[in-house]
């Protein structure tokens, strides 16, 4: 699916307007699915939730429960976690039980067991046999147009399970959990974020007509909507 590509002055900031008018226009008495991302503009996004919080009414904010897209698969206070200063990040606006971190390598004895239990949880929030549909899926997009822990060339690429564990990973750390397709592109709104130097390329190859999700597995995602979202380049 060739996504729509959105410019933009600030990436994080643009990401954050979406999530703002995401959740303060759908329904509030229901619950609200947003998967967030690593990297330097993931993290940046989830650093400044706090602010989205804040624009919200209480109750819409009580219904929004924060998922990874994957994780490795590190001891709880690695900082390699995505999720290692969540409950910081948010101060008066953390809420425990909506927060759902995959397991980590000193709470369960492996990745396996780690990727079975996110997708219990998962589909404990899901109906008809499926995960919850995201209202918002974050995914920054690699240089070599890997998002989440799918990379390219691997078995991964194929897999129909909720959640499962990555060995050998081509970027560190080594061994990670990540959701699979099926997982991600059940999504009302999906942004990839390509930010960065260096990521003219890859967005060349995620808006082709021609090239493979083996490749270039941004390629594999799809949703209700789905943006590409690049921050302006200004050369002086």
């Amino acid at each position: 699916m060739i996504p729509q590509a959105l410019f933009c002055d600030d990436l994080v900031k643009a990401s954050l307007e979406t999530l703002t008018q995401k959740l303060s226009s759908a329904d509030p008495m229901r619950l609200h699915h947003v998967v967030l991302t690593g990297g330097s503009a993931g993290t940046s996004i989830t650093d400044q939730l706090a602010d989205v919080a804040q624009s919200l009414p209480a109750h819409s904010w009580a219904n929004t429960h924060l998922w990874w897209g994957d994780e490795r698969f590190v001891e709880s206070d690695s900082p390699d976690r995505n999720d290692l200063n969540i409950e910081t990040t948010l101060g008066d606006y953390f809420i425990e039980s909506n927060i759902h971190r995959v397991a980590a390598a000193d709470q369960i004895l492996s990745a396996q067991e780690s990727a079975d239990e996110y997708a219990r949880e998962l589909m404990s929030y899901g109906f008809d046999g499926l995960p919850p549909r995201f209202t918002l899926v974050y995914l920054g997009v690699g240089p070599d147009g890997h998002i989440a822990s799918l990379f390219p060339g691997r078995p991964e690429l194929d897999s129909r399970a909720v959640a499962l564990p990555v060995m050998d990973s081509p970027k560190p750390p080594p061994v990670r959990v990540t959701l699979s397709y099926p997982t991600l592109n059940n999504s009302e709104c999906t942004l990839l974020l390509v930010g960065g130097e260096g990521k003219q390329d890859v967005l060349k190859l995620i808006m082709s007509a021609e090239g493979s999700v083996a490749l270039t597995p941004a390629r594999g995602v799809k949703a209700a909507k789905l943006y590409a979202l690049r921050e302006l380049l200004v050369t002086v």
